[in-house]
C-alpha cells in the first residue's frame, strides 16, 4: 500500500470516527464533547477536500507536460499581433494621484475640508441634544426611580402604642374573630 491510498485511508478513518462521535455526544446532549468532534470532522473534511483538487491540479499539470509544445506558425504570430494591436490600452487606476502640471489636485484637500465641516456639524448636533435631552431624559428616569425609592418614614415603622396591624393580617384574622361571636 502506497502513501497516498495510507493517507486517504486515514483521512477517510478520521472523518468516519469523528462523524459517529460528533452524532454519538449529540445523541448524549454533551456540547462540548460534540464541538470537539465537529472540529475533527471539518479539518478531515477540509484535508481531503484538498487533497482531491491537489490530486485534480496534479493530474491537469501531468497532462500539459506530456502536450506536444504548440510550434509557432505564421497563423499564430498573425493572431498575437492583431491580439496587441487591438488590446485596450493600459488603465492607470490611481490617476489622481500622480502629479500634474496641467491640472489642480484637489481631490484631497476638498475631502479632508469636507471632512473637518462634518466634524464641526457633528459637534454642535450632540451639544445641541445634551442640552435639550438630558432635561427630558433626567425628568423620565426619576419618574421611573421613583417607584423604588424608600417610604417617607423610611423601612421602619413609627413606634407607637398600638399594635401595627396589616390589611393582609385582618384578611386572615377576620374569619376567626367571626367565628368567636
Amino acid at each position: 500500500m502506497n502513501a497516498k491510498r495510507l493517507g486517504w485511508a486515514l483521512g477517510t478513518a478520521t472523518l468516519v470516527g469523528a462523524g459517529a462521535y460528533l452524532m454519538i455526544y449529540l445523541y448524549r446532549w454533551e456540547w462540548n464533547r460534540a464541538l470537539t468532534a465537529g472540529i475533527f470532522v471539518l479539518i478531515a473534511e477540509v484535508a481531503l477536500v484538498a487533497g482531491a483538487i491537489m490530486e485534480k491540479l496534479r493530474g491537469m499539470e501531468e497532462r500539459l507536460a506530456q502536450a506536444p509544445p504548440v510550434a509557432s506558425s505564421a497563423g499564430t504570430d498573425r493572431a498575437l499581433r492583431v491580439l496587441r494591436d487591438t488590446a485596450p490600452p493600459a488603465r492607470d487606476h490611481f490617476a489622481w494621484l500622480t502629479p500634474r502640471t496641467d491640472q489642480l489636485g484637489v481631490f484631497v484637500p476638498v475631502l479632508m475640508g469636507a471632512g473637518a465641516v462634518l466634524s464641526g456639524l457633528a459637534w454642535l448636533v450632540e451639544r445641541l441634544a445634551r442640552r435639550t435631552a438630558r432635561p427630558v431624559l433626567e425628568q423620565k428616569l426619576a419618574a421611573r426611580l421613583g417607584s423604588l425609592s424608600l417610604p417617607e418614614g423610611g423601612l421602619v415603622a413609627a413606634v407607637t402604642d398600638e399594635p401595627v396591624v396589616t390589611r393582609s393580617m385582618t384578611l386572615l384574622l377576620a374569619p376567626r374573630v367571626e367565628s368567636l361571636r
